[in-house]
C-alpha cells in the first residue's frame, strides 16, 4: 500500500509538474529558442523526479545510518523504462557472457592506480563463486537481416574485418540497461549499418567501483576471444556510459590488451567525477541532470565510487585518477573520437575541457577528433526525438561509425 501511495503522489508531481510548464511554455515562452513544448514538458517532468529526494539528503554525520541496500532496490524500482529498437533500424536477441569462460590473470591490473585492489578481488570472487554471466542484447542494423539471420546474431564475425560496437549504457550507474537503451542502440545500430553489444553491467551502491569497469573489460576480451580483433571495435557510451567507455580505453591500454581500439563516439560523456566547472551552475537552469553535491554522501559520484565512505581531499585525489574521471587521462595517440553534446547541458565545460586535452595531446592529429556541440540541447539529448537535432546527431553518428 505504501509503495501504490508513493508512486500515486509521484505521478501526481509530474502530472502537475507538466501543467506549469505548459503554462511557462505559453506565456512566458520556451526556455530556449530551439525547445519545442513537449521537449520543455519533458525537461521539466525529468527535473523532477530526479530532484524529489534533494531536500532530504544526509551529511557524512549520519552516513552509518544510511541503508545502500535500501537505495539500490529504490533505484530498480524507479528505473528506466524499457525501450523498443525501431523497426526500422534493426533488431536484437539477448545473450550471456559466463565469465568463467574467459581467463583473466589480475597481474595485469599492477598499477591501475584507485581500481587495482579492486579489479584483483573482483578477479578473485569470480574465481570463486562460477556461474556469474553478464547479460547482453546483441542488435543487428536492418541491413543485415536476410536469411541466415542466426548468423547474425551469433556474436562472431561475419567477415574478418567487421567492424562491431560495444555500447555501454548510462543512467549515473545506478539505472539503466540494455533493455532502457534499445533505442539509442537501435538507431546507432542502423545508421551505422554495424552489429551493437550492449551489455548489462553492475550497478552501484550494491556494486561500486571498479565493477563496472571490470564487466566491460570481461565484455571487451569476450569480443576479443570471440575472433573480433581489438581494431575493429567501436567503443562507445552516453553519460556515465561515456565516462565507462572512456575509462575502459584507458585501462586496456594500461594493461597492454590492446592500445587501439576502432573509434570512440560518446555521447554527453560524464568526464570528471569531481568537477567544479561553471557550466554546473550556469546550465542548471536548463538541464535536468541534477543531484545531491558531492559533500552529501548521496552524491551520484561517491555513491558509484565509494558507498559509505566520508568526503576527504584522499578521496577526492581518488576520484580524480583517470581511471575514475578520464578528463585527467593521457591522451596521445588516441584513437578516432567523436564527441556529442548539448550547450546547456551542466557537463558541458567537463566536455570541453576532455576535447581540448585530446587536441593538447595530439597535436598534429586534430582530424581525428570530432566535437559536436549542439545549441540549447540537454544532456543526452538522444532520448528527444522530438527534436531536429537529434536526428542530426543519430545521422553524424552513424556516418562516423561508417567511416571508421
Amino acid at each position: 500500500m505504501t509503495d501504490i501511495l508513493s508512486k500515486s503522489l509521484f505521478i501526481a508531481g509530474m502530472v502537475a509538474s507538466a501543467a506549469r510548464s505548459t503554462a511557462s511554455y505559453y506565456i512566458r515562452g520556451p526556455r530556449c529558442a530551439k525547445w519545442s513544448l513537449l521537449f520543455q514538458i519533458r525537461r521539466d517532468v525529468m527535473y523532477k523526479a530526479m530532484s524529489r529526494n534533494l531536500k532530504s539528503s544526509p551529511t557524512d554525520a549520519e552516513i552509518e545510518q544510511i541503508d545502500f541496500g535500501l537505495i539500490a532496490r529504490h533505484n530498480m524500482q524507479w528505473d528506466l523504462p524499457a525501450s523498443e529498437v525501431p523497426a526500422d533500424m534493426g533488431a536484437f536477441r539477448a545473450a550471456s557472457i559466463f565469465v568463467a569462460d574467459i581467463d583473466v590473470d589480475p597481474e595485469v591490473f599492477a598499477g591501475a592506480g584507485p581500481a587495482e585492489s579492486g579489479l584483483r578481488l573482483l578477479v578473485a570472487r569470480d574465481l570463486e563463486e562460477t556461474g556469474r554471466e553478464i547479460p547482453y542484447e546483441l542488435t543487428a542494423p536492418i541491413s543485415m537481416l536476410g536469411d541466415d539471420l542466426e548468423r547474425v546474431f551469433k556474436c562472431t564475425p561475419i567477415d574478418e574485418n567487421e567492424n562491431i560496437i560495444l555500447y555501454l549504457h548510462g543512467g549515473g550507474y545506478k539505472y539503466g540497461s540494455p533493455t532502457s537503451h534499445r533505442g539509442l542502440t537501435g538507431r546507432l545500430s542502423g545508421l551505422s549499418e554495424l552489429r551493437c553489444i550492449s551489455i548489462h553491467y553492475r550497478l552501484a551502491p550494491l556494486h561500486p567501483y571498479p565493477a563496472q569497469l571490470y564487466d566491460g573489460f570481461l565484455a571487451f576480451v569476450y569480443l576479443m576471444k570471440q575472433g573480433f580483433k581489438p581494431q575493429n571495435i567501436v567503443l562507445a557510451g552516453d553519460s556515465a556510459g561515456g565516462n565507462l567507455a572512456l575509462s575502459l580505453f584507458l585501462l586496456l591500454r594500461h594493461t597492454g590488451i590492446t592500445h587501439s581500439v576502432c573509434g570512440l563516439v560518446l555521447l554527453s560523456p560524464w568526464t570528471d567525477l569531481v568537477s567544479d566547472r561553471p557550466s554546473l551552475e550556469r546550465n542548471a537552469k536548463y538541464d535536468y541532470l541534477t543531484g545531491p553535491p558531492l559533500l552529501s554522501p548521496l552524491a551520484p559520484a561517491r555513491l558509484f565510487y565509494a558507498p559509505g565512505r566520508k568526503y576527504s581531499q584522499e578521496l577526492i585525489d581518488e576520484m580524480s585518477h583517470p581511471l575514475v574521471s578520464p578528463v585527467n587521462g593521457n591522451f596521445k595517440d588516441f584513437p578516432p573520437t567523436l564527441i556529442q553534446a548539448g550547450d546547456k547541458e551542466v557537463l558541458a565545460d567537463d566536455i570541453s575541457q576532455f576535447y581540448e586535452n585530446l587536441l593538447r595531446d595530439n597535436p598534429d592529429r586534430h582530424d581525428r577528433f570530432i566535437y559536436e556541440c549542439y545549441t540549447d540541447m540537454i544532456h543526452v539529448f538522444h532520448q528527444f526525438l522530438e527534436q531536429d537535432d537529434t536526428a542530426v546527431a543519430f545521422a553524424s553518428a552513424g556516418k562516423f561509425m561508417k567511416g571508421l
